[in-house]
């Protein structure tokens, strides 16, 4: 089998950059991705076994039946409709990463099995928490682990800042959204990140980070929501981390809405009211029977590819070992051969097939070699196989042509 190594010329990297949109719907306490609903399954009423507005992280268990799901570990017993993970604790003592270290050491014995679950979903979550100060019945934890990272931004704009002349964020009213990595990988784009703030269907005011710099300024809204909020900064976006932070108290309409904590006029500080809501760190209902809201932006997605050009040199890559390759007679290969007691020979010469066509009919054209390539090995520098390009129709090769192979790969 002949080799042939890569020139540094023949080995392209690149990197692709897509920007992916998601649009989030939250009304009335239930969240939709992209406008998706429930897509209704034979054991389930949603076939992804997932909320709506949620992402199926491993897309595992897609429409069954999770009521039939009865196997038990510890007794080794039951049905088993689902997938699920699961480690035997050893002595390499690998746990669940859901399970802490005091309780794998003390509620397992050697060779107990431990499960988890899927599906694992994700999806947007949100934070409000009030115009107070840490307390252990009001915590603000998730507020104080992003300060340094906050005030890294400042070089950026000083809106980033966690105690400025725009309000300290530890004391002021904070709603906090969070956004999983999932959803934007490398990070959100500037620019495209939008807020739309719906009553009774109408918009009433609208976000957008216009000036690419994590500023989320009202650009839009109602006479009245403008009034006291045009082009003022509400507050910022995270592009790297995923969260954006609203700090805007003023109010967006004269009337007042039931938002669980108060019956109030709304303001930027609950918007999304009802993504998996958390109200000062604890989850609460959410009543807000004429309000929804869209939360719009787009991921990073870098996708790098290696194009490498494999080269089919004239003159070479003219002979085959494929049996097909060698003249048969009539159906049966031979080759005449001499022996006796002491040796046994075959001929130096086998004739090979000529399978170079005429253009007229049950003729063959003047012996030429040729052969066809169907298949590319790539191989590492210890000759080892790595991959292999199938060819969807194979290609000639003649002594006379000389070929280029361009294979590209996602990595």
């Amino acid at each position: 089998m002949p080799y042939y190594d890569f020139q540094k010329k023949n080995i392209l990297r690149n990197t692709v950059k897509t920007h992916p949109q998601y649009i989030f719907d939250i009304i009335d306490k239930n969240i939709y991705l992209n406008s998706l609903s429930a897509i209704s399954g034979a054991h389930t009423n949603n076939a992804t076994m997932v909320p709506t507005g949620h992402i199926s992280l491993y897309e595992l268990n897609i429409d069954r039946d999770e009521g039939g799901h009865t196997y038990d570990p510890v007794v080794d017993d039951g049905a088993k409709t689902l997938i699920y993970p699961f480690t035997v604790k050893a002595g390499s003592l690998t746990s669940m990463g859901t399970i802490t270290n005091a309780v794998y050491n003390t509620s397992y014995a050697y060779g107990d099995t431990i499960t988890g679950s899927y599906p694992m979903s994700a999806s947007i979550s949100r934070r409000r928490y009030s115009a107070s100060p840490h307390t252990a019945s009001s915590p603000r934890n998730h507020i104080g682990a992003l300060k340094n990272v906050l005030n890294h931004y400042t070089y950026i704009s000083n809106q980033y800042s966690f105690s400025s002349s725009f309000g300290d964020k530890s004391l002021q009213e904070v709603n906090l959204i969070s956004i999983p990595s999932i959803f934007f990988d490398s990070g959100i784009k500037p620019g495209s990140v939008d807020l739309q703030f719906y009553i009774s269907g109408s918009l009433i005011a609208q976000l957008t980070d216009k000036n690419k710099n994590g500023e989320l300024i009202q650009v839009s809204g109602t006479a009245y929501a403008q009034a006291n909020g045009a082009n003022s900064v509400a507050g910022v976006v995270l592009y790297n981390e995923g969260f954006i932070v609203l700090t805007g108290s003023w109010n967006l309409g004269p009337s007042s809405y039931n938002f669980s904590y108060t019956s109030r006029q709304p303001t930027w500080c609950d918007f999304a009211a009802g993504a998996l809501d958390k109200t000062d760190g604890f989850y609460g209902p959410i009543l807000t029977p004429s309000a929804s809201y869209r939360v719009e932006f787009k991921g990073t997605n870098e996708v790098s590819t290696i194009e490498m050009y494999a080269l089919a040199p004239k003159g070479y890559l003219n002979h085959s070992s494929n049996p097909t390759y060698k003249l048969y007679d009539s159906g049966t290969f031979h080759i005449s051969s001499t022996f006796n007691s002491t040796y046994f020979k075959e001929d130096s010469a086998i004739p090979i097939k000529n399978t170079v066509s005429s253009s007229f009919c049950n003729y063959s054209a003047s012996f030429k070699k040729q052969t066809f390539i169907s298949k590319i090995g790539i191989f590492d520098d210890q000759r080892k196989l790595i991959a292999i390009a199938n060819l969807a129709t194979p290609v000639k090769k003649t002594e006379d042509r000389a070929l280029t192979f361009k294979l590209k790969l996602d990595i």
